[in-house]
């Protein structure tokens, strides 16, 4: 009898552990997925992913979303969109696993619609309790998600109760989004720019000319001119496109030269002195006739500066490109820096090329 209760005390152990340890690997199934590595994400910069509903995305909807991130990147020969955007559904997503690999998503959801692909994605990934929120106070909200497929990720979701909420969400979160894209993709920038490591020589020429510490990509030559020594041009040529980095100091005298006009004067006073200067008939200048070009204001490291962005082209022969001019007070010294970027691709974008060179200006210190 007591071998019998043994033996049958045995059996309950073993039959309760089984059964836990059959609970315990149902239960962890979506933990153990969640905790597999993840690959590292694929794509380009400037670009989003947009995850919506096909109706959202066909209608209305869709449109605001085009509307500001396809919006032209100020200011190129030809348009070009500030973003490249790629549209999936939820279930179009699923459907090729190299589609959750991608590096920048923005998932837009109208949370009126219960049966919405999308809404119920939302709703995983950012919890009920804000889902009720904005469907009890009716305001439109976005929430930032990383990593969700792929190592990398940014994800910005843009819900509201209703399309209309939605809609406002879109407009209103444009500038911070587009900021936050811009950051997400400064790695893959710098990486595109530093592809040949640093020329030492030419920073340090920088350096003890112009009192900048300048970080010159190692791809970038020096363009041998015999004018005079104020001026250093530097040059990159690959087989679609020429990149050009000038630099200058210039005496400070009064506030005009830092409006528009003065700086339009002081870049074309360049193009008619050290590009093709053999022809004074062909020489480059500002097309601020035909074209508008764009004056903004910014810091470096809290010295005041003024940019302008615009198309320059020779005046003989069918040429010319986008350019950016910036001119930087130099309190200390009472001068101005004069830094101009731009570039000759014909056939080509030239949207990344332009960011690549105003990313090395405004990285740059005044020493």
């Amino acid at each position: 009898m007591r071998q019998k209760r043994s033996i049958y005390s045995k059996f309950k152990r073993l039959s309760v552990l089984a059964y836990v340890v059959i609970f315990i690997m149902a239960c962890n199934t979506e933990v153990s997925n969640q905790l597999e590595p993840k690959g590292t994400a694929l794509g380009k910069m400037n670009e989003i992913v947009v995850i919506a509903d096909k109706d959202l995305w066909e209608g209305a909807i869709g449109d605001t979303f085009r509307y500001y991130f396809e919006s032209a990147y100020p200011i190129m020969p030809q348009p070009e969109p500030l973003f490249d955007l790629r549209h999936f559904t939820p279930e179009e997503l699923a459907e090729q696993p190299l589609r959750k690999e991608l590096r920048t998503y923005s998932i837009l959801a109208d949370l009126s619609n219960p049966e919405s692909s999308t809404t119920k994605m939302v709703k995983r990934d950012i919890g009920l309790e804000k889902v009720e929120n904005t469907l009890q106070t009716k305001k439109n909200l976005s929430s930032v998600g990383k990593d969700k497929w792929a190592r990398g990720q940014l994800l910005i979701y843009l819900y509201g109760a209703d399309r209309a909420s939605l809609n406002e969400a879109i407009t209103q979160s444009f500038s911070a989004m587009t900021r936050r894209i811009h950051k997400h993709d400064e790695k893959q920038l710098r990486s595109s720019i530093y592809v040949d490591k640093i020329n030492q020589g030419l920073s340090k020429k920088i350096t003890e000319r112009y009192s900048l510490d300048f970080t010159v990509p190692g791809d970038f030559v020096e363009v041998p001119h015999n004018i005079d020594q104020q001026v250093l041009w530097l040059r990159k040529d690959t087989d679609k496109a020429i990149l050009n980095i000038v630099f200058q100091r210039v005496p400070y005298k009064d506030q005009k030269q830092l409006s528009k006009e003065g700086i339009i004067t002081l870049r074309n006073s360049f193009g008619k002195t050290y590009v093709s200067p053999e022809d004074p008939n062909n020489v480059m200048i500002v097309d601020d006739g035909n074209l508008p070009v764009y004056e903004y204001t910014f810091d470096l490291q809290d010295h005041y500066g003024k940019e302008l962005r615009g198309i320059w082209e020779m005046t003989n022969t069918f040429s010319g490109g986008p350019f950016n001019t910036y001119l930087i007070l130099d309190e200390a010294r009472k001068d101005l820096i004069y830094i101009d970027v731009f570039v000759l691709a014909p056939g080509t974008t030239k949207r990344n090329l332009m960011m690549q060179l105003d990313y090395l200006v405004k990285n740059a210190k005044l020493i």
